[in-house]
């Protein structure tokens, strides 16, 4: 078992309530290719499904260190077999960021028969999604935001008419002359998205190269992540405001800042060091932590007034509020980045909230912190939303802080290695438990003197 012991109580304490939600959220659960009920973990508490994306960005960031056994179930119940084809399942746009976290599972895990399953799933699934979304034009894929399935992380024009639906899929049904001819019909090109292609072609052809197999195939998707890598830098690069665009469309660019899109920019190299320190100093961070989407979009705005005669600004379900799991990303660039101080608000903050609520929610106001779900449509209205309680993937997000940050464990076929780091104010930290190749890891990181962050690893078998 996966433990952290640090001298900041208030990041223990936050640990434990992180571990705590997710282990509340492994339930026995039977879809896709699991034939019988094995234990996966749920998306969250108010939630009966893992879904693709939760399940990938969960893997990847804490479930196949803490869980490699569910990591690996949940990964099987999101794909789908149809005459004999094993595919990813979900939402279309975003279910490739399933092959990013069997790398990552397979790196962690060294499962050899997983790795060479998972390559040809991806074959399976690419081919799918080249064929239906991209777009030869621009060399880039089609598809909404990571995440964005909800009508309020766009422009009016994906709200209407008459607001009568919520969700982004239901978009070219009330839009029959807009949609593309061309698989699901959304015209959407999203930085976040198109970032994940890149990855996930990577990730595929470096599984292909450890299994030994599809070799073809594999310089082929390094091909494809080469050009795409080009057109999102061409494309995407908005010299005006110094970062990336969040998507662009038949009807122009949507400019404002995807905290998502933006930190796989930096995580993923897409963005050089000049993109980055301008990402950096271009892109707003609210004292909560940066905002999923920024800045909201105007028909969010307005003032509400609380039951405790308080008045706050409101601010859409997907533009405008702190989401968790978009921290945590954006927390490892910052690292990345060398940029501890942006590491240390999302890290705190997180903290600070869930000490405060004892779980991680799945959506805070960006001015007071608050569980707060935010506005979107739904059948004609406009409707405050809920915000989840004990939401997985805001849970592992701060744990990939600490795994990741802290520790900065980094897995290559079961071997472990270590590139700490240490918050301001904290200067020792402790990690037992990490999964190996031959057993397990304890990784020590400590804030020698002239504040130099070592760690040191010592593995039991």
């Amino acid at each position: 078992m996966v433990n952290f012991h640090c001298d900041n109580e208030m990041i223990n304490r936050a640990a434990r309530i992180a571990l705590g939600d997710i282990r509340s959220n492994c339930i026995p659960f039977k879809d896709g290719l699991l034939t019988q009920e094995k234990v996966c973990v749920m998306a969250g508490i108010d939630y009966d499904t893992p879904w693709t994306r939760d399940t990938a960005i969960n893997t990847v960031n804490a479930v196949a260190v803490l869980e490699p056994e569910t990591a690996g179930n949940t990964m099987m119940s999101v794909l789908e077999e149809h005459d004999g084809i094993v595919r990813v399942g979900g939402q279309y746009w975003d279910k490739i960021i399933w092959v990013i976290a069997a790398d990552r599972f397979c790196d962690i895990t060294a499962d050899a028969s997983f790795r060479e399953f998972a390559v040809t799933v991806s074959d399976n699934t690419f081919r799918q999604l080249e064929a239906e979304e991209f777009d030869d034009e621009f060399g880039l894929f089609r598809g909404p935001a990571v995440y964005g399935d909800g009508v309020a992380a766009y422009p009016d024009r994906y709200a209407k008419p008459g607001r009568l639906y919520s969700g982004i899929l239901e978009w070219p049904d009330h839009n029959p002359d807009e949609r593309i001819g061309k698989g699901y019909g959304i015209p959407i090109k999203a930085l976040s998205t198109n970032i994940t292609y890149y990855e996930a072609y990577l990730a595929a052809a470096g599984m292909a190269d450890k299994a030994g197999i599809m070799a073809d195939k594999a310089d082929t998707w390094r091909t494809r992540a080469a050009s795409l890598k080009e057109n999102i830098n061409k494309y995407f690069w908005n010299t005006g405001t110094g970062r990336y665009d969040y998507f662009f469309d038949h009807a122009g660019k949507c400019d404002y800042a995807e905290a998502l899109g933006l930190s796989f920019a930096i995580l993923s190299d897409i963005a050089d060091e000049k993109k980055t320190a301008s990402i950096i100093e271009n892109t707003y961070v609210s004292a909560e932590g940066i905002p999923v989407v920024w800045p909201a979009f105007p028909r969010y705005a307005g003032e509400e007034t609380l039951p405790d005669g308080r008045s706050r600004r409101t601010y859409g379900r997907h533009c405008g509020t702190i989401w968790p799991h978009a921290e945590g990303f954006w927390a490892l660039a910052m690292k990345k980045a060398g940029y501890g101080k942006g590491f240390d608000l999302e890290l705190m903050k997180m903290a600070e909230r869930a000490t405060r609520d004892m779980h991680f929610a799945e959506i805070y106001h960006p001015d007071t912190g608050e569980i707060y779900g935010g506005l979107q449509e739904q059948h004609g209205s406009m409707k405050l939303w809920d915000s989840c309680s004990k939401q997985t993937w805001s849970a592992t997000a701060f744990l990939a802080m600490i795994l990741y940050g802290i520790a900065g464990i980094s897995y290559s076929d079961g071997a472990i290695t270590s590139a700490p780091y240490l918050p301001a104010g904290m200067n020792e930290a402790v990690i037992t438990g990490l999964p190996t190749r031959d057993g397990s890891a304890t990784i020590s990181v400590k804030r020698e003197s002239g504040k130099k962050v070592t760690a040191d690893i010592s593995f039991m078998v």
